[in-house]
C-alpha cells in the first residue's frame, strides 16, 4: 500500500542561539534517544546579547581553587531498533525558511526523518567575560583576571547505554 504524507512549514524559524545539545526537528517522524549534556561553568560576568551595550571600567576576578571539582562519570549504552514497516512512503517537505545564528557543541538540526541515538555534550570553562554577541557591543577599560588553580578539575569518563525500540506506522 502506498502512503503519502506531505509537511508544508510556512513563515520562519529564528533562533538566535542554540546552546549545548539543542535541537530543532522538523518532520514526519523525529526520534532522539539518550541525549545527555553535562557541564560547568564559572563566570564573573556572563554573555553580553542584543545590541548597543557597554561593559566599561570593571574588574572580574575568577577564583576557582578547585580540590576536585567537576568529575562526571556518565554511564550510558545506546541500542536502537527500528522496525522499518511499510517501505512504501512517500515525503514531501516544504520548508520556507530556518534561520539559525550560533550552533554551540552538540546542537543540531535535522529536517525530514530523523532518529538519533545517544548524542552527548560535556563541558567545562572558567572564564572571568563569556561571549561578546550582537550588534555594536563594546568592552572598554576592563580588567580580567582567571585564577584557577587546579587540583583535579574537569574529569569526564563518559560511558553510554541507551535502548530504544521503533516501529514505524503501516
Amino acid at each position: 500500500m502506498l502512503r503519502s504524507l506531505n509537511f508544508n512549514f510556512a513563515g520562519g524559524i529564528h533562533i538566535q542561539t542554540m546552546q549545548r545539545q539543542s535541537g530543532i526537528f522538523i518532520g514526519e517522524r523525529n526520534v532522539a534517544v539518550g541525549w545527555s549534556s553535562h557541564g560547568k561553568e564559572n563566570s564573573v560576568i556572563g554573555a553580553i546579547s542584543g545590541q548597543s551595550n557597554l561593559l566599561l571600567h570593571n574588574i572580574s576576578i575568577l577564583n576557582d581553587p578547585d580540590l576536585v571539582d567537576t568529575p562526571i562519570d556518565d554511564r550510558d549504552i545506546n541500542i536502537s531498533f527500528e522496525n522499518p514497516g511499510d517501505e512504501n512512503t512517500t515525503t514531501n517537505l516544504t520548508l520556507e525558511s530556518i534561520n539559525v545564528n550560533r550552533m554551540e557543541q552538540n546542537s543540531s538540526v535535522f529536517l525530514g526523518r530523523a532518529h538519533v541515538t545517544g548524542m552527548d555534550a560535556n563541558q567545562k570553562s572558567n572564564t572571568s567575560q563569556a561571549a561578546v554577541n550582537g550588534n555594536y557591543n563594546q568592552q572598554v577599560s576592563n580588567l580580567n583576571i582567571n585564577n584557577d588553580q587546579d587540583m583535579i578539575d574537569a574529569i569526564i569518563d563518559d560511558r553510554d547505554i541507551k535502548i530504544t525500540n521503533m516501529e514505524r506506522d503501516i
